[in-house]
């Protein structure tokens, strides 16, 4: 019986890195977003201090925390950062 729930345990561990990992390797929430194909015309990406990914510049969520521009992914993130920096 021990053995049973600590085999259980652990793949329930496994589930939930699994589950993570996914929701981090989501790029861009946005479903309009296209790759431009040429250099000409391209635009900065930023990255995302929270999820460390990288959003164009034009799409990102920008937030001025005292005096410094910090550019998100999307407004979770946004307040999750806001929420770090206050604790």
């Amino acid at each position: 019986m021990l053995i049973r729930l600590f085999v259980f345990i652990i793949l329930f561990y496994l589930l939930y890195k699994i589950i993570n990992v996914f929701k981090q390797s989501r790029f861009i929430k946005n479903e309009n977003y296209q790759f431009k194909s040429s250099s000409i015309g391209a635009e900065d990406l930023v990255k995302d201090p929270v999820c460390n990914k990288y959003i164009p510049r034009s799409q990102a969520y920008k937030r001025e925390i005292l005096g410094k521009d910090y550019y998100f992914c999307s407004k979770q993130c946004s307040d999750r950062f806001i929420l770090e920096k206050n604790n």
